[in-house]
């Protein structure tokens, strides 16, 4: 989601942002008027993606220093300091309308998407967030890169520093210290991406920071001193998201005023040391601004967005300034505060009328002029003869036609290429589901060349989604780099990692934790194996313990004894040893018998001396 920036200027005097097309506006409050507009040169390819205002002080030239950005501008001149899609830093004056220098060094290798600045803090320093995950700080003075910090790998989107201590903030706010570079804590409290941060330092032991996120209706105030304190302690209610903040303090009361992205402005009056987590707080005043617009029938009444809000500029403290309007037509104005009033309904006229209307309010119009030799009458003959139009088949039959799983690599490609240029976000997802490997080799193999950065944008925009997107965005960009190598390459180094910033981002963090989980994984899998085999060994004793088991087996001691007692007797007495041997062997099987039975796993074996003295 793109939010607009809007600031003020440090006198007041002018309000600007950076428009959707990376153009920088600048209007005047006293006036009401554009002062100014500034296109960069090749703005659609690097636009202006974020600025803050720096106002310099008068100093004393000096002759030994030969760049230096004072030398180059008039003394107490005011400056935008410009962070571009680049990552480069450059400062533009507002008296000359250009480029007056540009910060040199290596610093980014993606986009900025957020400059600090802090006159009473640092009056020479400025810092800077980007897409790569790091914080550089730069001298204004001598436009040079001065350190670099590396937060980490996600994208930061705001970023704020006060006393060595920097406040990054994405989905969630981490606090660094700059001497040491190691992280103090982190802040909890918002569900999504960071976009607002304001400082509002009571005194050196009591500084507070207001946050805002692009998805929360909620605006977060910390107490950035505290170590501990990783919550917030206290919170602001708006009914929709916030887009711009402007606090103020009183003594010890915070006057906070916030616009959201409905176009309502809220203000808050909260003591500080009265400060509660209960339940989150309500806007003393809410403040809207509509329109009349009449009609023949009905008058109805509708609301013209409040832009931007705050009570720093106003003359007197009852009273707030509002900017009210679209962003190429905006009236700033000053309005009182009525303390008994919690709904103020403000009623103006129309920022832009419409135009082509006559002093009487009615809309002009113009009678086509016909020529009389050149018109054709139709009658009876020619009546039936009707032009045969051209039918154009709708989109969605094209595409059912189309997104069959019978479609070749041609048809893919056209609409892959169709819904890249028109951003259609359905023809998008049916190519996107397409599974098959070898149907999406060959329609990357037919990608024309201008539309793989296009192309990485979507696919970037997957990865961010549910694991069944990312699975898909995975296999696409797999075969979009072996495929696109060349041209990938031919990027440069800096475009390159712009253009995977988010991708290689969103990768690191997925994979963060595997070592850990594949070791987790083996553990529980010995662990599981270990049950498994200690199961299946019980099962089997229990299943021998119901068997019964016959065993019979020759005796082959008891018969070497016998033949031994036969070759010791004379030859005269066999015939009687024959009748006491079977005898004796009708008596040893029945005596063997009953003792070699199995039963219930247990065997009970007479010894060989037993058994001898049975047949005895």
């Amino acid at each position: 989601m793109f939010t607009v920036q809007r600031k003020f200027s440090p006198c007041g005097k002018f309000c600007a942002y950076i428009s959707q097309q990376g153009r920088f506006v600048v209007y005047n409050v006293e006036t009401n008027v554009i002062h100014h507009v500034y296109t960069p040169n090749m703005h659609l390819n690097v636009p202006c993606t974020s600025f803050t205002w720096i106002q310099t002080k008068a100093k004393k030239k000096n002759k030994k220093s030969r760049s230096s950005l004072v030398e180059d501008t008039p003394d107490g001149q005011l400056l935008a300091a410009f962070g571009t899609r680049k990552g480069a830093v450059a400062f533009y004056s507002l008296a000359t309308a250009k480029i007056v220098n540009t910060c040199q060094g290596n610093g980014h290798s993606a986009s900025i998407t957020a400059i600090y600045f802090n006159a009473e803090n640092n009056p020479d320093k400025l810092y800077t967030a980007g897409a790569d995950g790091k914080v550089c700080e730069w001298s204004i003075s001598k436009a040079t890169h001065l350190k670099t910090y590396n937060i980490g790998v996600e994208k930061l989107t705001c970023v704020l520093e006060h006393s060595g201590i920097i406040l990054t903030g994405a989905k969630q706010l981490h606090v660094w210290d700059t001497q040491n570079e190691k992280l103090l804590r982190t802040l909890i409290g918002h569900t999504s991406n960071t976009q607002l941060l304001k400082l509002v330092p009571v005194d050196e032991e009591e500084i507070y920071v207001l946050s805002g996120s692009e998805n929360d209706r909620h605006i977060s105030l910390w107490l950035l001193c505290d170590n501990k304190k990783t919550s917030p302690v206290a919170s602001f209610a708006l009914d929709d998201v916030p887009e711009f903040l402007s606090p103020k303090l009183v003594g010890k009361k915070l006057h906070l005023v916030a616009v959201s992205r409905s176009g309502i402005a809220y203000y808050f009056v909260r003591d500080l040391q009265k400060l509660s987590m209960k339940k989150p707080y309500r806007a003393n005043h809410t403040f809207e601004v509509a329109i009349d617009t009449v009609s023949a029938k009905m008058k109805a009444v509708d609301r013209l967005p409040i832009f931007v809000a705050t009570v720093l500029y106003s003359p007197q403290q009852e009273q707030i300034l509002l900017g009210y309007g679209t962003e190429m037509n905006v009236r700033f104005e000053q309005i009182d505060i009525d303390q008994e009033t919690k709904l103020n309904l403000i009623i103006r006229e129309p920022v832009k009328l419409l135009e082509g209307k006559s002093k009487d309010g009615e809309l002009k119009s113009k009678t086509p002029e016909v020529d009389s030799s050149n018109v054709e009458y139709l009658n009876p003959a020619n009546a039936s003869r009707k032009n045969v139009k051209k039918v154009e088949i709708p989109m969605e039959v094209r595409l059912e036609n189309l997104s069959t799983p019978k479609s070749s690599p041609k048809n893919m490609i056209h609409l892959l290429v169709q819904g890249l240029h028109s951003k259609d976000a359905t023809l998008l997802k049916n190519v996107f589901a397409v599974e098959d490997s070898e149907m999406i080799q060959q329609t990357l193999g037919r990608l024309p060349a201008q539309y793989v950065s296009a192309l990485l944008n979507e696919l970037s925009l997957m990865m961010q989604m549910k694991t069944m997107h990312v699975k898909t965005a995975a296999c696409w960009l797999k075969h979009l780099i072996s495929i696109h190598a060349s041209q990938l390459m031919a990027l440069g180094s800096s475009n390159l990692t712009d253009n995977f910033a988010t991708c290689v981002g969103i990768i690191e963090y997925r994979v963060q934790h595997l070592s850990s989980l594949s070791k987790l994984r083996g553990r529980l899998g010995l662990i599981i194996d270990q049950i498994d085999r200690s199961k299946n060994q019980a099962n089997l004793e229990g299943d021998n313990e119901n068997v019964l088991v016959y065993q019979e087996e020759y005796d082959s001691d008891a018969d070497s004894m016998l033949e031994k007692e036969d070759t010791d007797q004379p030859e005269s007495s066999n015939e009687e040893l024959y009748e006491d041997d079977d005898e004796e062997e009708e008596m040893a099987s029945a005596t063997n018998t009953s003792q070699r039975r199995l039963q219930n796993g247990y065997t009970h074996k007479k010894s060989h001396d037993e058994s001898m003295e049975v047949s005895d």
